[in-house]
């Protein structure tokens, strides 16, 4: 099966990593809207009534959520969904509003979970869940998880995922080789010597985009290894005392520091975005490029076998992290007209065929089981790793999702400044701590 590649953008990337930019501002927790005139007893039975379902999505999607709806009627040939799409650039705007709407869609990318369950759009879906069967992993679902108190992190569910997007240290095995390198780092200390290895060399240890914020992507992997991932999770969904101002975020920091003083990042990194850096590393420019499974079929088609995949090393072999979330969490707002039609979709979501078309678009799957086949290597790689880490459960949201303003105010201006030297790395930790208390209530 071939991968789709219009969905492998730096745009459908951003997506990933904005689906969530606003874990922040919780408030009470709600199963249904006051103003629902149309409440329907939980059934699984939907083949029967002719059903229109309407479905809000981002445009850079659409190619993965056209093939998802079309798999879907031909099990459901009494539903039709009609799919609009807000281009990628509003839709986490405009989520909230759509969501709300009087004639919301019965199908919905949620932008906020916590404006949405505050304001009691969404529908709880425990008893879909019940009456489905559906046993999704923790770390698939914790951030669309919220508690009576409004909390999220546990309780309720209110949203599943079509599919999952994931950080992690794509590498050049033919530039490799050619410095002695025969396999991948296995521990932080590994990365470390092979980096050096290939400065030594004079050749490019990582490329480094800083200028989009692609810097927290390793940072985060060597925060996680440090302070363990229950420690960053808790900090990203705003659980009560959780502090970024710790001795692993200082570690993290300062070996970000070091690492760029050794000369280790692209001397341009702070000018440096996502997809320059893409086709840099395609061009066979880097040892070492950490970013998202969302380049997989872009890298793949350039470097074939010499492309390699793996999550972030961790202080000892086997303990990876990676950084990930939803392409899209779709929940079902409380005005829809045909909730039960809309669950059958997200029970769809599960299913083995749903699983195989998010990986012909280049993610890895939701829920567990057998992992659905693919062609392109580098996937395969990226799949492989993925499935590693929902049995180890060391995955976390992107810490630059914890507040809405963490990327734009905080995390790109701080990674710049650490980087080129104007911040410290303990003024660095203290300034996102600062964007965090500022947004978080």
């Amino acid at each position: 099966m071939k991968i789709g590649k219009s969905v492998k953008t730096l745009i459908a990337g951003t997506m990933a990593v904005a689906c969530l930019a606003s874990v922040a501002a919780c408030g009470p927790g709600s199963s249904s809207s006051k103003s629902n005139a149309n409440s329907e007893p939980v059934s699984t039975d939907v083949s029967k009534e002719k059903v229109e379902l309407k479905l809000w999505d981002g445009a850079g999607l659409k190619t993965f959520d056209d093939q998802l709806i079309a798999a879907f009627q031909k099990k459901y040939p009494n539903i039709t969904i009609k799919a609009t799409y807000d281009p990628d650039n509003t839709s986490q705007q405009n989520g909230p509003r759509i969501i709300s709407a009087a004639d919301t869609p019965d199908i919905a990318r949620i932008t906020d979970i916590n404006s949405a369950v505050r304001g009691k759009h969404l529908v709880n879906l425990d008893e879909y869940s019940k009456a489905y069967g559906w046993d999704l992993p923790d770390s698939q679902t914790q951030v669309y998880r919220v508690d009576s108190n409004g909390k999220i992190g546990s309780g309720s569910l209110y949203a599943v995922p079509d599919g999952i997007s994931m950080t992690g240290l794509y590498w050049n095995k033919k530039l490799a080789k050619e410095l002695g390198i025969t396999e991948a780092p296995a521990t932080v200390a590994d990365l470390e010597a092979d980096m050096k290895k290939a400065t030594d060399a004079g050749k490019l240890a990582m490329m480094m985009p800083a200028k989009e914020g692609g810097t927290s992507y390793i940072y985060q992997a060597l925060l996680t290894n440090y302070e363990g991932r229950d420690t960053v999770q808790n900090w990203i969904i705003q659980k009560d005392g959780a502090t970024f101002n710790t001795k692993g975020a200082l570690k993290a920091a300062q070996k970000i520091k070091d690492w760029q003083d050794a000369g280790y990042f692209s001397k341009d990194a702070l000018a440096l975005d996502g997809s320059t850096a893409l086709s840099r590393f395609s061009n066979g420019e880097a040892l070492f490029f950490p970013s998202g499974s969302w380049y997989t079929a872009s890298i793949n088609d350039a470097l074939s076998d010499n492309a390699g995949w793996i999550a972030y090393p961790g202080e000892k072999a086997d303990s990876g992290s990676a950084a990930a979330n939803a392409v899209s969490a779709f929940g079902i707002p409380a005005n829809a007209k045909h909730k039960n039609a809309a669950a059958a979709f997200l029970n769809f979501l599960q299913s083995d065929e749903a699983r195989q078309i998010a990986v012909d678009n280049g993610y890895p799957p939701v829920g567990e089981g057998k992992t659905p086949s693919t062609d392109n290597q580098l996937l395969g790689q990226v799949l492989t790793a993925y499935e590693g880490l929902v049995k180890t459960g060391n995955t976390t949201d992107y810490i630059n999702n914890a507040t809405a303003g963490m990327q734009a105010s905080a995390i790109i201006p701080g990674f710049q400044s650490l980087l080129d030297g104007t911040m410290t790395p303990q003024q660095f930790v203290d300034s996102i701590q600062k964007q965090y208390e500022k947004e978080a209530k």
